[in-house]
């Protein structure tokens, strides 16, 4: 047992003695343990409450206390060792009745009860058995209507290995739609500790079958029901979550497809986008959501072919609704919207490589273009069932991180319009990417040697804002 951990248990329950208390150890602590990992976050209930205690407790740990719900006396210390933290929670015993407190509880693998002050485990749910089987059972048959949050912790703990009861599936797909009195902000971080896990696609595909995908994402849920053909091989959800499944291969394997560049891309997508969760968990949501606009903007021609001309822009725009309804920061926001609308944009570099394609696609998605070429690639795959043009993306992305800096336009398209008096057109995109070629190569490094730059292009090409009016 780790050194810090040990003094804090020792602590408690030392003093636990002074005040003649008895602190049991409940939840996810226990479990953890057994499971052999390193827990850092630790439940007690004590019998009977006394702030002084904890009071006491703060001051010999050094912690930080946080007074959670003081009516409730729900009390938190945080005790911060170098470079780890530990939370401590404590909390009375529910109506003082330990077996009442516990069949509170979500599952039974987090109803082991540990008393500190004998060492003796109180177990009446058979948690322990369930543990050791690696099965995910409710503590009552009302766990999941009393917060139904817990709904996507059966898929979040299924991710992580866990197999889900029967019985389970059954209870969720009763209470699935009380899944809207959730508060969003809970949601929101609730799919994300989802995502986290390396392996994920079949757990959406059971969210959908048993009604929890059509509460927390009707838009995705819909575009099962759209029609679809040639060159794709199956309805756009499941091509979604196909998607999905391709990108966590990706990145499985990601060491023996693109060794080279290995370390860049772990480092890239290790980067914070929302609280601790990095890029790679916002891609995995994006690959998810990437055809949500097919379901505006499908049509069928005379040779019963299906097409979704512009759904990228569509469902770009369709993730400000999800954002709004789920609270998603700016920074998501932002990262996904680009990613989906963007996510076609390589099949036409592919064809027309005028400007080189790495400055083309920086103009489009500044420092995210891994994240664009994963999606790209996996879409791609999930229609094709092959990875083709291997060479060509692995050498696009050494491309890429070759790269010293990876620079802001100077000017916004936007901008070039007002400055040039242009019309929205493909000379706009045109002269934003020669404009990030110049400012990688050094040749433009002010926002007036970009005007000037650009204004030569267009008196050399003769293009004028009568011929392009």
């Amino acid at each position: 047992m780790d050194k810090e951990l040990y003094k804090i248990l020792y602590v408690v329950r030392e003093y636990a003695k002074v005040y003649n208390i008895t602190p049991y150890i409940v939840g996810g602590f226990i479990r953890d343990y057994l499971l052999g990992k390193n827990p850092r976050d630790i439940d007690f209930l004590i019998h009977p409450f006394n702030v002084d205690f904890i009071d006491h407790i703060v001051k010999i740990l050094n912690g930080r206390l946080v007074i959670l719900d003081e009516e409730r006396k729900y009390f938190r210390i945080v005790i911060k060792n170098k470079e780890k933290t530990f939370v401590l929670d404590f909390t009375p015993i529910y109506q003082q009745n330990l077996l009442f407190e516990i069949i509170r509880r979500d599952f039974t693998i987090n109803s082991i009860v540990l008393n500190l002050k004998n060492f003796k485990i109180f177990d009446p749910l058979r948690g322990l058995e369930d543990l050791e089987r690696n099965v995910i059972k409710l503590s009552s048959p009302n766990s999941l209507r009393e917060d139904p949050l817990r709904i996507l912790r059966v898929f979040r703990f299924g991710a992580s290995g866990f197999k889900i009861d029967k019985n389970v599936l059954e209870n969720i797909e009763k209470n699935s739609q009380n899944l809207s009195k959730i508060k969003p902000e809970r949601i929101h971080e609730e799919i994300y500790k989802i995502l986290k896990n390396p392996f994920t696609s079949h757990f959406w595909k059971e969210m959908e079958e048993y009604g929890v995908l059509k509460e927390i994402f009707p838009e995705l849920s819909k575009i099962k029901y759209i029609p679809w053909s040639k060159p794709h091989h199956e309805n756009p959800l499941d091509h979604s979550i196909t998607t999905l499944y391709v990108l966590e291969d990706l990145f499985y394997n990601m060491d023996f497809l693109f060794p080279s560049i290995k370390k860049d891309l772990e480092n890239y997508f290790s980067k914070n986008l929302f609280s601790e969760f990095t890029k790679k968990e916002t891609l995995k949501l994006t690959s998810l959501l990437h055809d949500i606009g097919k379901s505006k903007t499908y049509s069928i021609d005379e040779e019963n072919l299906v097409h979704y001309y512009g759904h990228s822009k569509v469902g770009a725009e369709m993730i400000k609704e999800i954002a709004e309804r789920l609270k998603l920061s700016n920074k998501e926001l932002t990262f996904i919207q680009k990613l989906i609308r963007n996510h076609m944009y390589l099949i036409d570099l592919m064809k027309n490589p005028e400007i080189k394609t790495i400055h083309k696609l920086i103009s489009r998605v500044n420092e995210d273009v891994p994240s664009l070429v994963f999606l790209f690639i996996s879409d791609q795959i999930a229609i094709k069932g092959n990875f083709e043009n291997k060479d060509y993306f692995e050498k696009l992305l050494e491309e890429f991180f070759k790269l010293k800096n990876i620079p802001k336009p100077l000017l916004s398209g936007h901008e070039i319009m007002q400055l040039f008096n242009l019309n929205p057109s493909p000379i706009v995109g045109t002269l934003k990417e020669k404009l990030i070629e110049a400012q990688i190569e050094e040749r433009v490094k002010t926002k007036e040697e970009a005007i000037k730059f650009l204004r030569e292009i267009l008196e050399n090409e003769r293009y004028s804002s009568g011929n392009n009016s």
